[in-house]
């Protein structure tokens, strides 16, 4: 078996697998690498992952699966998670965590089996209460702030941009929300930037030394975030504010209802998780409802002019909240 050390946020793994490439699929879908087990980050690992490639007859006691669905058997310390090609054990109560995959041969199209690992690995992250967010995280005077939004909403664009005025960013289109001491921590996921050529031109005089790559149809130059800006994947911070990021004409800053922020929270994150019976749902719905109560949710309304992100580092500078109400 072949092993790697993945960092899901905060969140250490060893994973082992019987294809090496499969390692590299579940990186990918995470936006972050596989990394070789040194003995610093071995001695971090919280769970262990092996991925086997079994007949289906070595899982003779499988439920039935719906089609195109997923089976939950709830535990405490003992749950699993079943879908039509991957079966998965898990003993939360051991330390490390441990998560034994089979997936069963032969396989289904590349494309097919990754969205399987997908939902899989959703899972297995919110079963250890975690949940994995398609945002931006940025540390600056003191707090911490969350860009959420979908492919275009400008995440990566603002974390530079408040980089420049001296924040940190944790990360800058993935993140790991999860529960820790009572309360919620974020951290990021990969150790790198993906920008595009209006905001390449805004920030820099000459052009990145990288060619642009296709990523989910937009063009991007992919650079170590290190080398643009402080950054600090892998780093759990205490989200304070949350802002809902999205394009429009006029920017624009607006505080949110927090019944409003809970039901923008649970479309956006609800996309990523598959959810099979109540108690499932409301698990999730739980989470993330506590989660909404501990930090201030605000509307974010990017225009095409950049200069405008001014606007939101004079609105996280201390007393800037206050300045704008």
């Amino acid at each position: 078996m072949a092993t790697g050390v993945i960092r899901f946020g905060s969140l250490t793994a060893r994973l082992s697998c019987a294809d090496p490439g499969r390692g590299e699929d579940v990186a990918r879908i995470f936006g972050t690498s596989l990394k070789s087990p040194t003995p610093e980050l071995l001695a971090r690992v919280e769970a262990d992952i092996a991925l086997a490639e079994p007949t289906r007859a070595a899982w003779s006691d499988r439920p039935l699966i719906p089609y195109d669905g997923m089976v939950l058997r709830h535990s405490d310390r003992h749950p699993e998670i079943h879908t039509e090609r991957i079966s998965v054990a898990l003993d939360l109560a051991a330390c490390p965590a441990r998560a034994d995959f089979a997936l069963f041969t032969p396989h289904p199209p590349h494309f097919d089996l990754c969205v399987h690992l997908a939902v899989v690995f959703h899972k297995l992250l919110f079963l250890m209460d975690r949940v994995v967010l398609h945002a931006a995280a940025v540390r600056l005077s003191g707090r911490v702030s969350m860009f959420l939004g979908d492919r275009g909403a400008g995440k990566s664009t603002i974390a530079l941009r408040l980089a420049r005025a001296g924040g940190t960013v944790l990360g800058e289109d993935h993140l790991i929300l999860k529960r820790s001491g009572g309360g919620f921590a974020v951290s990021g996921c990969d150790e790198r930037a993906r920008l595009d050529a209006k905001t390449e031109r805004h920030f820099f005089d000459e052009p990145l030394p990288a060619e642009p790559v296709d990523f989910a149809g937009r063009l991007k130059k992919e650079i170590p975030a290190q080398q643009l800006f402080r950054s600090e994947p892998y780093t759990d911070g205490r989200a304070d504010l949350l802002f809902f990021a999205r394009p429009g004409t006029t920017f624009a800053i607006a505080p949110l209802p927090r019944r409003i922020a809970l039901l923008k929270l649970m479309e956006a994150a609800g996309k990523l998780q598959r959810f099979v019976d109540p108690t499932d749902r409301g698990r999730f719905l739980a989470m993330v409802s506590d989660f909404v109560t501990t930090i201030q949710p605000y509307d974010l309304t990017l225009s095409d002019d950049l200069r405008e992100l001014d606007g939101l580092v004079r609105f996280l500078e201390p007393g800037g909240r206050e300045a704008s109400q």
